[in-house]
């Protein structure tokens, strides 16, 4: 089923692990997709629009979103990530680049999208949180605060779009099978995580039009973990 055939989808952080399954599911829902990211992609793509840019810079994602027609969809898996340690060890710089990396780029990507999707009065916003947001124990402070940010972000976002055609979301992935995962957590019950293809999916979903009604919602993936 091609439900996005011929609407603009950008995906912010689109050449990550779980960005390239988001930008495929796109791609299979007909959509056409925008892939922003700090490096460009190893090779180019003929079916995604790859765009190079610091989504921590607020100049370049308001030229980013406005050299394009106002997108359909925005898509924002950016993100960091710090480890669990004690608050006796806290680290006021890694706690500043998490902030940076995941709330501010959210609230910064949101204020373009909502910009643009303004002047159409249509369009959907997804975000990532994860379950470190919710269920802290094991989660490191700076990782769990910044993106606990990024769900308060998305019921405001939310509650300043409620009766309109816009809505905003997020997505709230456990760890997540990637190589990279499995590589630094070799020992666990890794066919237990959630894909990057089952995660794509609900991404598709609540950026669809089938999704008119959910807004301020928090979808958690969780596999079976």
């Amino acid at each position: 089923m091609r439900e996005l055939s011929g609407r603009q989808v950008v995906v912010v952080g689109g050449l990550g692990g779980l960005g390239r399954a988001v930008c495929d599911a796109f791609v299979e829902a007909g959509a056409l997709v925008r892939a922003l990211d700090a490096v460009a992609p190893p090779e180019a793509s003929r079916s995604i629009d790859n765009v190079i840019v610091d989504v921590t810079s607020d100049a370049q994602l308001r030229h980013c979103f406005d050299e394009a027609v106002p997108p359909w969809a925005v898509v924002n898996v950016v993100g960091g990530f710090a480890p669990a340690r004690d608050l006796t060890e806290f680290d006021v710089d890694e706690f500043d680049e998490q902030v940076r990396l995941n709330l501010t780029t959210a609230a910064l990507v949101t204020k373009h999208a909502l910009r643009r999707m303004g002047e159409t009065g249509e369009g959907r916003l997804v975000h990532t949180a994860s379950r470190a947001a919710v269920q802290i124990e094991g989660a490191g402070f700076a990782y769990s605060v910044s993106k606990l940010g990024v769900l308060h972000l998305v019921r405001t976002a939310a509650l300043q779009t409620r009766g309109t055609a816009i809505t905003v979301n997020a997505v709230v992935p456990s760890i997540i099978d990637t190589p990279a995962n499995r590589r630094a957590m070799p020992n666990s019950a890794h066919e237990r995580w959630p894909a990057p293809e089952d995660i794509a999916a609900v991404y598709r979903f609540l950026a669809s039009p089938a999704a008119k009604l959910i807004s301020g919602a928090e979808v958690p993936v969780y596999g079976l973990a």
